[in-house]
């Protein structure tokens, strides 16, 4: 107790300061220097670290329990980022992934193939209610099938990410969605029929951008020469069947049934390896080791030097030993988000941003800012609903609105924004994921800009947002323990 009193409650502009330095470092370190964004992250937590000890009292053992915290909060994640560069290793030594690549090329159109990724992503994740099951499966074989076509990668992993998240945000089984039922207190099926007012819209907007995008891309007709040598090579280095797509069917039937990810991505891996020992005939110490250091031709007895460019880009990939940037950037990230929460900075900073509310439309607007600003700050788009349904769930009832309105706010916002920032969990799956740095497939990512504008479009005109009147206010008000006239 008494090393706590020592410790001061930070000021608003002490809080503020740690994130207007983020935003200065990251825009001023990646865009203008081109540093590393772990690099920008250590010198913000630095910064952040350094007001904590001379502004506040706090000592370093403090300062380091908060880091490992946050960095043990958010390690289910990590670990299935981890190894997802464990599985898709092993689908290339399986023959999985060029089997995918080598009859996708041939049975996809270039045109519509951006649209078929949103399409077949968002129906996989609305039926199984797991974006990221959907882009480890059919999104890693889009992007193979994309590599080998020659098409503009961050535009199609873009495809897959929106699409998947279109899922993420309607279907019942959804966590996120779960998640921001529970905390506002409203009825699950309330919230989705309340969401396809947003979501209706960016997915019809999505879709025709997404057509737009593939037509305007160079015409290919018949499959090219560099291509057709590409398929060629992969014929003859790989027996395709039944068999390699079993890893895939494993990732399919755990997403399905909701099981657990990480036991998904192993077990896939397993059978990977299995297949490219018993049915590819490959040495089964070079599928063990594709799954640390990552597959390399050469583990198939191929002949690195007689083998396409194009091949090599394709499948020369995962491995858990090529993941050390990705922790780093963790520990970067997570250093900068502990500091801040754990001291309070963050509490502080927020609700001096929201503290000037008048009306519905500057709530839902406040709402959704704070939201993308805790994801950028901490990295996780669950954390988000719960403050800010805590901090702003008084204020609409107040203000006269629903709970669903602030429901809706959370989702459009604060589950949209997430796989938009690249040291998020979200962001960095999807970009580990697919091979795309979140930076690159970030401007195509229209479904997500859609639903935050519909949003606030909806909060302007006050269209379709839900109104409640005095008796209903404080009806739920009291439902959640809420003094509306404190």
């Amino acid at each position: 107790m008494k090393e706590e009193r020592q410790y001061k409650k930070p000021t608003f502009i002490e809080s503020l300061l740690p994130i207007i330095f983020m935003v200065f470092v990251l825009s001023v370190g990646i865009g203008v220097l081109s540093w590393p964004a772990s690099v920008c992250l250590l010198l913000s937590a630095a910064f952040t670290g350094a007001i904590a000890v001379i502004r506040l009292g706090y000592n370093w053992d403090s300062i380091q329990q908060f880091i490992v915290d946050k960095i043990a909060a958010v390690m289910p994640p990590v670990l299935i980022v981890i190894f997802v560069g464990f599985m898709i290793a092993t689908w290339s030594y399986a023959g999985t992934l060029p089997m995918m690549v080598y009859y996708g090329m041939q049975l996809l159109d270039p045109s519509y193939l951006f649209a078929i990724a949103f399409i077949l992503n968002a129906i996989l994740s609305y039926v199984s209610g797991a974006s990221w099951g959907s882009v480890a499966s059919i999104g890693v074989a889009l992007i193979g099938i994309g590599t080998g076509l020659g098409t503009n990668l961050p535009m199609l992993a873009a495809a897959i990410v929106t699409g998947a998240y279109f899922g993420d945000k309607l279907s019942p089984l959804s966590d996120t969605t779960n998640l921001t039922s529970a905390v506002t207190q409203t009825k699950l099926y309330d919230l989705i029929k309340y969401l396809l007012w947003t979501t209706i819209p960016a997915t019809l907007i999505s879709i025709v951008f997404f057509l737009f995008l593939g037509f305007s891309q160079p015409s290919q007709g018949a499959i090219s020469a560099d291509s057709l040598q590409l398929l060629v090579q992969l014929h003859s280095l790989f027996k395709f069947g039944i068999l390699p797509l079993l890893p895939m069917l494993i990732i399919l039937a755990f997403t399905f049934l909701r099981l657990p990810t990480v036991p998904a991505l192993l077990s896939s891996a397993l059978v990977a390896v299995l297949v490219g020992w018993l049915y590819q005939g490959f040495p089964l110490i070079e599928g063990v080791k594709s799954t640390m250091g990552g597959f390399k031709m050469h583990m198939i007895g191929a002949d690195p030097t007689q083998i396409l460019s194009s091949v090599k880009e394709l499948l020369e990939q995962g491995g858990l030993n090529n993941q050390g940037g990705f922790i780093a950037f963790i520990i970067c990230a997570m250093g900068f988000a502990g500091i801040l929460t754990g001291t309070g900075m963050m509490d502080v900073a927020l609700r001096g941003i929201t503290g000037k509310i008048t009306n519905g439309f500057s709530a839902i607007m406040s709402s959704g800012f704070v939201c993308i600003v805790i994801n950028i700050l901490t990295g996780s788009d669950g954390l988000n609903k719960i403050i800010v349904s805590e901090l702003m769930g008084k204020k609409f009832l107040q203000l006269r609105m629903h709970p669903l309105v602030l429901a809706r706010t959370l989702e459009d916002f604060g589950t949209m924004s997430a796989p938009i920032i690249p040291w998020s969990a979200a962001g960095l799956y999807m970009a580990t994921t697919l091979g795309v740095p979140t930076f690159s497939y970030m401007p195509y990512c229209i479904f997500f800009y859609a639903s935050m504008v519909f949003a606030a479009i909806y909060g302007f005109t006050g269209f379709k947002i839900k109104k409640i009147d005095d008796v209903e206010a404080q009806e739920l008000a009291e439902e959640r323990g809420i003094l509306l006239t404190q």
